[in-house]
């Protein structure tokens, strides 16, 4: 049974999408924000179970009105690469590999999340962060509903077999994608034939939203090229001006920026 669109709802800040498969439920919803963050609630028979946080302030009061209208409770809650705004999930259970609870306490993540803190202002809950509470990895059943949590280091994968669906934090069938060296790619690139290996019909990210199988084989080829262009020129300019009329319609602009210096440093 493939997954189904039951209907959109539109909130005062950002739109929910909600997926039903196996008498389960997905709620995806887009917030809109300045990041286009976008955050995931597993709805099971009994209870709600969170995937990411909003990050501003409009989103987060938004989020928790909706969670009450869904009349279930919400005790958990998987974080991985957005952990700002832990005022609004005071005593649940915040789930994480060692690695992700590393990044979100002084890594990657905290890092990230600092920095858009002081880009974005009180608006933004960079100093509410939350903490990883629950280390956990490989299969677990939470809630009555199973998941699979896949290691990336400092962050992970989080694969939902109800809904044939895999959590990533990015992949964007269009935009440019963060690499920080030839290495990398070829691990991101890794990482996605794994997403073809696996056949999920639903790929959930953190900014594209709900993507699918047609994003991994573009993803695939976006990495492949690159990983040529990269290996062909000599300096960031060079590559910039390779992949501008490589993939012309592209958006991401400020990640291939990121990219090509971190490539030519």
């Amino acid at each position: 049974m493939a997954n189904k669109i039951l209907n959109t709802i539109t909130l005062n800040a950002g739109t929910v999408t909600v997926y039903e498969n196996n008498g389960l439920k997905l709620h995806s919803f887009a917030t809109g924000d300045a990041l286009a963050d976008v955050a995931y609630i597993v709805e099971g028979k009994d209870a709600l179970i969170g995937i990411e946080l909003p990050a501003f302030t409009e989103n987060l009061e938004a989020w928790q009105g909706y969670i009450k209208t869904l009349g279930k409770p919400m005790q958990d809650i998987f974080i991985c690469c957005h952990p700002a705004g832990a005022d609004y999930i005071k005593g649940m259970r915040v789930y994480g590999t060692a690695g992700a609870k590393a990044s979100v306490a002084g890594g990657t993540a905290r890092a990230i999340t600092d920095g858009l803190a002081q880009a974005f202002g009180s608006g933004f809950h960079g100093s509410d962060v939350a903490e990883i509470t629950n280390v956990v990895s490989g299969k677990v059943q939470i809630a009555g509903v199973d998941f699979e949590l896949l290691d990336c280091g400092e962050s992970y994968d989080l694969v939902i077999p109800a809904f044939n669906a895999v959590y990533t934090h990015m992949l964007g069938k269009n935009t440019h994608s963060i690499l920080g060296s030839l290495a990398h790619i070829d691990a991101f690139a890794a990482e996605v034939q794994g997403f073809k290996d696996a056949g999920y019909e639903l790929i959930l990210t953190s900014h594209g939203g709900v993507e699918g199988q047609d994003a991994v084989e573009e993803k695939l080829r976006y990495l492949a090229e690159t990983k040529t262009i990269a290996q062909n020129c000599t300096n960031a300019n060079a590559f910039k001006t390779a992949m501008q009329k490589a993939f012309p319609n592209y958006d991401g602009a400020n990640y291939l920026d990121m990219t090509a210096a971190a490539l030519y440093k």
